[in-house]
Protein backbone atom coordinates (compact mmCIF):
# COMPACT_ATOMS: atom_id res chain seq x y z
CA UNK A 1 0.00 0.00 0.00
CA UNK A 2 2.83 2.36 0.84
CA UNK A 3 4.37 1.76 -2.58
CA UNK A 4 1.10 2.75 -4.27
CA UNK A 5 0.94 5.95 -2.25
CA UNK A 6 4.53 6.79 -3.17
CA UNK A 7 3.81 6.09 -6.84
CA UNK A 8 0.70 8.26 -6.79
CA UNK A 9 2.72 11.13 -5.34
CA UNK A 10 5.26 10.63 -8.14
CA UNK A 11 2.57 10.80 -10.80
CA UNK A 12 0.63 13.79 -9.49
CA UNK A 13 2.24 17.14 -10.26
CA UNK A 14 1.91 20.12 -8.02
CA UNK A 15 -1.20 22.14 -8.73
CA UNK A 16 0.92 25.02 -10.05
CA UNK A 17 2.48 22.71 -12.65
CA UNK A 18 -0.96 21.58 -13.80
CA UNK A 19 -1.83 25.18 -14.58
CA UNK A 20 1.19 26.07 -16.67
CA UNK A 21 0.44 27.94 -19.89
CA UNK A 22 1.09 25.80 -22.95
CA UNK A 23 4.44 27.42 -23.94
CA UNK A 24 5.79 26.97 -20.42
CA UNK A 25 4.56 23.38 -20.29
CA UNK A 26 6.42 22.68 -23.53
CA UNK A 27 9.62 24.13 -22.02
CA UNK A 28 9.16 22.07 -18.85
CA UNK A 29 8.73 18.91 -20.94
CA UNK A 30 11.81 19.80 -23.01
CA UNK A 31 13.84 20.18 -19.82
CA UNK A 32 12.60 16.80 -18.62
CA UNK A 33 13.34 15.13 -21.96
CA UNK A 34 16.84 16.62 -21.96
CA UNK A 35 17.36 15.38 -18.39
CA UNK A 36 16.31 11.86 -19.41
CA UNK A 37 18.59 11.80 -22.43
CA UNK A 38 21.45 13.34 -20.43
CA UNK A 39 20.90 10.94 -17.51
CA UNK A 40 20.99 13.83 -15.04
CA UNK A 41 19.50 11.87 -12.16
CA UNK A 42 18.49 8.45 -10.96
CA UNK A 43 16.01 6.41 -12.97
CA UNK A 44 13.25 7.10 -10.44
CA UNK A 45 13.96 10.82 -10.46
CA UNK A 46 13.94 10.95 -14.25
CA UNK A 47 10.71 8.94 -14.38
CA UNK A 48 9.05 11.40 -12.02
CA UNK A 49 10.40 14.43 -13.84
CA UNK A 50 9.20 13.25 -17.24
CA UNK A 51 5.84 12.02 -15.96
CA UNK A 52 5.15 15.26 -14.10
CA UNK A 53 6.14 17.30 -17.15
CA UNK A 54 3.88 15.25 -19.42
CA UNK A 55 0.96 15.53 -17.00
CA UNK A 56 1.45 19.31 -16.85
CA UNK A 57 1.65 19.43 -20.64
CA UNK A 58 -1.52 17.37 -20.99
CA UNK A 59 -3.37 19.72 -18.65
CA UNK A 60 -2.06 22.72 -20.55
CA UNK A 61 -3.14 21.20 -23.86
CA UNK A 62 -6.64 20.69 -22.49
CA UNK A 63 -6.79 24.20 -21.07
CA UNK A 64 -5.60 25.72 -24.35
CA UNK A 65 -7.88 23.50 -26.44
CA UNK A 66 -4.91 22.05 -28.30
CA UNK A 67 -5.08 18.63 -29.97
CA UNK A 68 -1.75 18.20 -31.73
CA UNK A 69 0.91 15.48 -31.92
CA UNK A 70 2.73 16.81 -28.85
CA UNK A 71 -0.47 16.72 -26.81
CA UNK A 72 -1.28 13.23 -28.07
CA UNK A 73 2.21 12.05 -27.12
CA UNK A 74 1.79 13.45 -23.60
CA UNK A 75 -1.62 11.81 -23.21
CA UNK A 76 -0.35 8.45 -24.48
CA UNK A 77 2.70 8.61 -22.22
CA UNK A 78 0.53 9.24 -19.16
CA UNK A 79 -1.89 6.44 -20.02
CA UNK A 80 0.95 3.93 -20.45
CA UNK A 81 2.20 4.40 -16.89
CA UNK A 82 5.77 4.82 -15.75
CA UNK A 83 8.07 3.22 -18.34
CA UNK A 84 11.63 1.99 -17.91
CA UNK A 85 14.46 4.31 -18.84
CA UNK A 86 14.94 2.86 -22.35
CA UNK A 87 11.34 3.69 -23.28
CA UNK A 88 11.69 7.14 -21.75
CA UNK A 89 14.59 7.74 -24.15
CA UNK A 90 12.32 6.97 -27.10
CA UNK A 91 9.54 9.21 -25.81
CA UNK A 92 12.01 12.01 -25.04
CA UNK A 93 13.52 11.86 -28.53
CA UNK A 94 10.08 11.77 -30.13
CA UNK A 95 8.90 14.70 -27.99
CA UNK A 96 11.95 16.82 -28.86
CA UNK A 97 11.45 16.10 -32.55
CA UNK A 98 7.73 16.97 -32.43
CA UNK A 99 8.20 20.11 -30.37
CA UNK A 100 11.09 21.59 -32.35
CA UNK A 101 10.18 25.02 -33.64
Amino acid sequence: MLALQALSMLLVPLRADAELPYPQAILKAKEAADAVLGRTGTEGCLQGKLMNAMVALSYSCDAAGKKNNVCNLADNFIMAGVPPLAQMDDVSQQFLKLSAF
